[in-house]
């Protein structure tokens, strides 16, 4: 009986350990997507408001970009509400 528990112990104590590594390693691969995520949605933006071309946001184009989402995001939740 002492010998099952013991293998037990270390079956537990080895599934552990290894959870301390997959676990960071999956993070950081869902870190790395949203990051990618996030600058592809930002070249986007970058390229559809970037009225003048000088590679940046200026305050009355990320006001128009600003205007576009919230009507985005009444749209949605107009469309939420009818259901």
């Amino acid at each position: 009986m002492n010998k099952i528990t013991s293998k037990v112990t270390l079956l537990a104590s080895v599934l552990a350990v290894a959870g301390m590594f997959v676990v960071p390693a999956v993070r950081a691969a869902d870190d790395a997507e949203k990051a990618a995520k996030k600058a592809k949605r930002d070249a986007e933006n970058l390229k559809k408001y970037d009225k003048n071309g000088n590679g940046k946001l200026d305050a009355d184009e990320e006001a128009a970009m600003k205007a576009d989402q919230e009507k985005a995001k009444a749209e949605k939740k107009a469309k939420a509400d009818k259901k």
